[in-house]
């Protein structure tokens, strides 16, 4: 069992194995009320959480219906977001911290993982095909390109860059990088609000 819990933990991203049996020894100090109470928890994610149709990120919104074939988060539903800018991200805790920013206001739209140097998925497929589809059909008049400043956020961005290339042609559509204010290897779950201000305001 303390096997088993371990390689669970490392699946989660970010944990090594350090980590991961500090959460072992932690859940194996805790009573049984602690752990009913984490499990259900557990298992209650999914009625709670949702994948938005529109940009791909889960959110929680008490009372909806889990069970219904379109449904879009608040940042896609609000009029008053920006609809010509779309940001391109790699996954949720990214579009979260840029959001605390507030320092952007359009559309988001969530790759769910990244390419590594040799082209092959890291964690799960990249939404190329479908950033391709919404792009066509939204024809915002900028995509913004937010992967962090790694070599698997730059190759990344480059393909995406190639893939939207005969929309930005045929609709004339402008395609960024946020400004280079971003230090070698940084992601972007990790910068402050004035790091990211100053990487949308110099974005090119």
């Amino acid at each position: 069992m303390f096997d088993k819990l371990i390689e669970a933990f490392l699946k989660f991203p970010g944990i090594g194995p350090r980590q991961a049996k500090r959460f072992v020894y932690f859940l194996a100090g805790q009573d049984e009320k602690f752990l009913k109470n984490l499990a259900g928890l557990f298992l209650e994610i999914k009625k709670d959480i949702k994948q938005c149709d529109s940009c791909f990120r889960f959110f929680s919104k008490p009372g909806f219906d889990a069970k219904k074939p379109a449904f879009r988060c608040e940042i896609c539903s609000d009029i008053n977001r920006e609809k010509n800018l779309l940001m391109v991200v790699e996954k949720d805790v990214d579009l979260e911290n840029i959001e605390k920013s507030r320092a952007y206001n359009g559309k988001y739209f969530v790759l769910g993982g990244m390419l590594s140097l040799n082209g092959k998925n890291r964690l799960s497929s990249p939404r190329f095909k479908e950033l391709f589809n919404k792009t066509g059909k939204e024809r915002p008049k900028e995509i913004i390109i937010a992967t962090s400043a790694t070599i698997e956020g730059e190759n990344t961005a480059r393909y995406a860059e190639k893939i939207l290339e005969p929309l930005a042609k045929k609709f004339q559509l402008k395609v960024s990088r946020l400004g280079r204010g971003l230090s070698t290897g940084t992601e972007l779950e990790f910068i402050d609000s004035e790091t990211m201000t100053n990487a949308l305001r110099n974005r090119q």
